[in-house]
């Protein structure tokens, strides 16, 4: 079973994501006082286990997160989960689909079933490389995972999505 990406555009370049992202910027402050918290989402790093709670008190799966992507708070959510890991690790924006063989390309966070595809946009080093990329809904929908591919237990949160960065990292880089 072959992948289908859509190597003909660049991801950082992909026609579809400025229009996402300038209205998710536009809607951040509509979302931050929807959270209830509004004063928490300063894009540290520390902010990150209150977005944790946050979706972890409103969703019990990974298939009810899966099931929410296109609603206001996911979206936010994962915007804001980018927007981090962008400040934190001089990351970029990418967008590029992924469908399984014979599947059509899908939209940003578009309406086809999510199940065998990519319609979300990632976080990388600046380039044309995603394998590396951060999905930050796949960081949401990881949240309910309790065993890794081999069985063994996990417990996954979203601040693990900075890897090893601490703040004495960001001190060394000003």
């Amino acid at each position: 079973m072959a992948d289908r990406t859509d190597h003909g555009i660049a991801p950082q370049t992909h026609p579809e994501l400025p229009a996402w992202l300038t209205e998710r910027a536009q809607n951040f402050e509509q979302w931050a006082e929807a959270t209830g918290t509004p004063g928490t989402w300063d894009f540290s790093p520390q902010s990150l286990d209150v977005l944790e709670d946050l979706v972890r008190s409103q969703y019990d799966s990974d298939a009810e997160s899966l099931a929410a992507r296109r609603d206001a708070f996911l979206q936010g959510a994962c915007r804001y989960i980018g927007e981090v890991l962008c400040r934190a690790r001089g990351a970029v924006r990418k967008f590029e689909p992924f469908a399984v063989k014979g599947a059509e390309l899908p939209s940003l966070f578009g309406e086809a079933d999510p199940s065998g595809l990519i319609d979300g946009p990632c976080v990388g080093a600046p380039g044309e490389d995603t394998e590396e990329a951060i999905h930050p809904t796949g960081a949401v929908h990881g949240l309910f995972s309790t065993e890794d591919e081999l069985g063994n237990p996990i417990e996954q949160h979203l601040s693990d999505v900075l890897g090893d960065f601490d703040e004495d990292d960001e001190d060394e880089e000003e």
